[in-house]
């Protein structure tokens, strides 16, 4: 979840649907002074003392840069620790060990930490892949080490049960259950797509005036994704159609 208060959005990162290039494009934009965001950050557990001084700082002349090097430090001394988002009003709050869960927040869980004021008067958006290639990034990018050929059921099914649910009430990981609402209903105001990424990023940059060129990161490989069927067995190609029919009919794939 990215907010930004001067510009007015907020960006839900659904997770291999180009968020690192999304990311880096948006930070300048970032609004982090904690005076300003309408959440606290906290330390739940306690870790090193450096870090806790660094989290314990609420001047607005430093909140800012305090909490970046905060998490970086979390993230590089791999220390034990829980981190608590609240917010200041509500005082709804998210827990949580792993700090990607800071970046990938369900819309749900977002709306709820921004407040109904922050979230109504956002542009509120996010981006979405072909599920096809959603499963073989996600598999791709946690399986490095070993090569792919064609995926199988067995791999297919290791998406399902190891891709993170983000803290979402849902058998397994998928697209839809990320960014719909308790209801069901996906109520963002702009939705693009991974495989139009520059094309999309760039209309919604219009919209919000600001910058649209995006540098891509993290890709797992260089190899074309049209016609998906190649690089599944024709089990695993059904299997992934039917765990992950919600987000081919809810964001308008084609099965073939």
């Amino acid at each position: 979840m990215l907010l930004s208060l001067d510009k007015g959005f907020v960006f839900l990162a659904a997770g291999k649907t180009g968020t690192s290039s999304v990311t880096a494009a948006l930070l300048p934009y970032l609004t982090m002074e904690r005076a300003r965001v309408p959440f606290s950050i906290e330390l739940a557990v306690p870790t090193h003392p450096e870090i806790e001084a660094l989290f314990a700082d609420e001047s607005e002349a430093t909140s800012s840069e305090s909490t970046i090097r905060g998490l970086a430090m979390l993230s590089a001394c791999r220390a034990p620790f829980e981190i608590e988002l609240t917010n200041k009003e509500s005082g709804f709050a998210l827990r949580t060990s792993v700090l990607t869960d800071l970046r990938h927040v369900p819309a749900r869980t977002a709306r709820r930490l921004l407040g109904e004021a922050v979230w109504q008067r956002a542009v509120k958006f996010a981006f979405v892949r072909n599920p096809w290639d959603w499963v073989l990034s996600n598999y791709a990018y946690r399986n490095r080490s070993r090569p792919i050929d064609r995926m199988d059921v067995e791999q297919v099914l290791w998406v399902r049960d190891h891709v993170s649910r983000r803290q979402l009430s849902v058998p397994y990981r998928t697209q839809h259950a990320f960014l719909c609402d308790e209801d069901g209903k996906v109520r963002l105001d702009y939705v693009g797509r991974y495989e139009t990424l520059d094309r999309d990023f760039s209309e919604l940059a219009a919209r919000l005036a600001i910058d649209g060129q995006l540098e891509h990161l993290n890709q797992n490989d260089e190899r074309p994704r049209t016609n998906f069927e190649t690089f599944y067995t024709d089990e695993a190609f059904r299997m992934v159609g039917e765990l992950w029919a919600v987000d081919v009919e809810s964001f308008g794939y084609a099965r073939t």
